[in-house]
């Protein structure tokens, strides 16, 4: 993939994407790579003032984002069968996800704070288990079906390894991996992150504990509330990187 130090539009960063995606259907690290060139201050602010200065952008993105049940505010930027997505933690909102994966790998960079992060995995028979739990899992919206969660039962699970990625770093997750993230809510955090095309299929969800139990088929947000939120956005991250705006 080609990298580029300057600032470029959305057109221009899906139309990069589209030939990656038209070579490669999985996430990998040169796709990470990649996206986190494109994560500098000046290019981040440009990409949200093109959605607010842009009635009818900010209406296509608001049209398929929304308030994640897992604790983030989901701003879909792009969906062209791969995803490129903005997602907001904003400070004064602590949130624990429920343990899960995906069907899809992605890549993601932080933007600005530091990502807690917990990788988890099965537990072997007659291995101690860090967290006994009921299992369900997350069938997506397809055709007139909508998203649903059927019951699979009590599982064992084992916390593998726990990571704090720090604005500027970069990581792929692979496919089916089980993970979660934990926000402090002690200050702005914010990732890029771009997902490979989703297979039709299931997802694993595990919740924590009984408070935690995501609404599976949250609204949209409306135009209005993702220019509020972005303006906010933005304002929070120009205060954290002053440069870009001297």
């Amino acid at each position: 993939m080609t990298s580029f130090a300057r600032v470029q539009t959305l057109p221009m960063l899906t139309k990069t994407l589209d030939r990656y995606f038209q070579q490669q259907t999985c996430a990998s690290e040169t796709l990470a790579a990649w996206l986190r060139m494109q994560c500098h201050p000046m290019q981040i602010c440009t990409l949200i003032q093109d959605i607010l200065r842009s009635p009818r952008l900010l209406e296509q993105v608001a049209a398929r984002s929304y308030q994640h049940g897992n604790g983030f505010l989901k701003v879909v930027l792009a969906d062209q069968g791969y995803k490129l997505r903005l997602h907001i933690w904003f400070a004064g909102e602590s949130c624990e996800e429920n343990l899960h994966d995906h069907r899809w790998g992605f890549v993601s960079t932080v933007l600005t704070g530091t990502l807690h992060s917990e990788i988890w995995r099965d537990a072997a028979d007659h291995e101690a288990a860090d967290l006994i739990t009921t299992e369900y899992l997350y069938h997506a919206a397809h055709g007139t079906q909508a998203a649903r969660k059927t019951l699979v039962g009590e599982r064992r699970f084992v916390l593998a390894r726990q990571v704090a990625y720090q604005a500027g770093d970069a990581y792929l997750m692979p496919e089916q991996r089980l993970h979660r993230i934990m926000n402090h809510g002690d200050r702005l955090v914010a990732t890029l992150m771009c997902t490979a095309p989703t297979p039709q299929g299931t997802t694993r969800l595990i919740p924590m504990h009984a408070g935690i139990d995501p609404n599976i088929q949250p609204p949209r947000t409306n135009p209005a509330q993702l220019q509020a939120a972005l303006t906010r956005f933005l304002a929070e991250y120009l205060q954290e990187h002053q440069h870009v705006a001297a």
